[in-house]
């Protein structure tokens, strides 16, 4: 069976890399470093799953939720935001962006895999 591919957009090296250590054994794991690489990489690959940092140089994670929804092939793909990011605002951002889920850093590995499967089935 093929492997389920997993886009993760962090601007931290170090969270990419926690990613990578978690999610390799069992996905297709790709990274991009910000939003419009991974745009870019979106264009010509078709991912199962986006993990998306909000707090991001240029363009910030909310804003790429809005581009990647324009993009056909990428209306129904789950997002689900991994941040550090907190609080009613963000709550009220999160709530009106159609995301899929919300995990919070540090990420626990098998909390990530399980929100990444249910949103798989």
């Amino acid at each position: 069976m093929d492997k389920k591919r997993i886009l993760a957009i962090d601007d931290s090296m170090q969270q990419i890399n926690t990613f990578q250590g978690i999610l390799t054994p069992q996905f297709t794991f790709r990274a991009a470093k910000s939003a419009s690489e991974a745009l870019s990489f979106l264009n010509s690959n078709q991912v199962d799953v986006v993990l998306l940092d909000i707090e991001m140089p240029n363009i910030s994670g909310f804003e790429f939720l809005k581009d990647i929804r324009r993009i056909p092939s990428y209306i129904d793909v789950p997002v689900i935001i991994v941040s550090s990011k907190s609080g009613k605002e963000f709550d009220e951002q999160v709530k009106n962006s159609g995301v899929a889920d919300v995990l919070p850093k540090p990420v626990i590995p098998e909390k990530l895999i399980s929100t990444i499967e249910k949103h798989l089935s």
